[in-house]
């Protein structure tokens, strides 16, 4: 006689499916699942359902690992990944909301992105970078695609020629473990230097066969060569993360939360959430900056 296993297996199980379909790697995955089950553990010690688990039944678990001796840190990471089991269960439907939000502990320092940069000053960035030799324009092309569509690092890597659709002013950002797939607009004052890179200036600089748009040996090399140049436009200019999460913050002002997540490529909202938490505390240090109270 075939015996079904034990509620909780099932739910492990079905979570280690969600983790791998949101591209979490093997590691992370296995972290997640661990630091869940001991959750679950001690919410089956205080005789509460997972499902019926409230915001302070969650307030308790915290506490619970205080007198453990875990620091802000470890308990923040634990709570990272008891929300990634309540999401799974909400997006079963089992739970309406994740009782894990909205917890924020003290003494853990957050990484901020601010102070961002305005749409405006972004698109100075990009109209007054000089691009005289092949190397500035082939920069110039890259630093585009930061300041109006956002792209990461890693994702100017990955990016092929076949991923720019000229004629349809349109790019494919590929998906990968950290973003997913998505298609993005282009500007119009961008379509022309792609096009005079992509027929002039990529065949004169690769070296070798490659789909490549961006071939070269190190990414850096652009970097390196971007930053100092842009620092002079504008001294605000930190690095490249920082202006990526300028244009975010531009389509929050614009964009439903979900689109903007989809434009961004986070594959959990709560990671768009943060860019707006992000613009609120931008905003509160320049009223406590130019309007100081007291």
């Amino acid at each position: 006689m075939k015996t079904s296993k034990p509620k909780h297996q099932r739910r492990n199980k079905n979570k280690n499916s969600y983790l791998k379909s949101k591209g979490c790697s093997h590691t992370s995955n296995k972290s997640y699942t661990r630091q869940s089950a001991d959750y679950q553990k001690w919410i089956k010690i205080q005789d509460i359902e997972p499902e019926q688990a409230t915001h302070r039944d969650l307030l308790a678990y915290v506490k619970h690992c205080q007198h453990q001796g875990n620091t802000q840190r470890t308990i923040q990471t634990k709570l990272g990944s008891i929300s990634h089991y309540y999401d799974h269960l909400r997006e079963q439907e089992q739970i309406i909301t994740n009782p894990v939000k909205g917890i924020e502990l003290r003494g853990v320092k957050r990484n901020t992105l601010h102070p961002t940069l305005e749409p405006h000053q972004l698109h100075q960035l990009y109209q007054n970078y000089q691009a005289i030799t092949r190397n500035q324009k082939r920069n110039r092309v890259a630093l585009g695609l930061v300041v109006y569509q956002g792209l990461k690092t890693a994702e100017l890597i990955r990016l092929a020629v076949q991923d720019l659709h000229i004629r349809a002013g349109e790019m494919t950002v590929q998906g990968s473990r950290k973003g997913n797939e998505r298609k993005l607009k282009l500007e119009s004052h961008q379509i022309f230097d792609l096009y005079d890179y992509l027929q002039k200036i990529r065949p004169a600089l690769i070296q070798r066969d490659s789909q490549r748009l961006f071939v070269v040996r190190r990414f850096a090399v652009i970097t390196r060569a971007e930053l100092p140049q842009v620092r002079k436009i504008n001294p605000q200019v930190k690095n490249l993360q920082q202006l990526r999460a300028s244009v975010i913050t531009k389509w929050l002002k614009r964009y439903n939360l979900r689109e903007v997540q989809y434009r961004a490529g986070h594959r959990y909202v709560s990671s768009t959430e943060k860019y707006k938490q992000n613009d609120l505390e931008g905003l509160q240090e320049e009223i406590n900056r130019f309007h100081p109270l007291g």
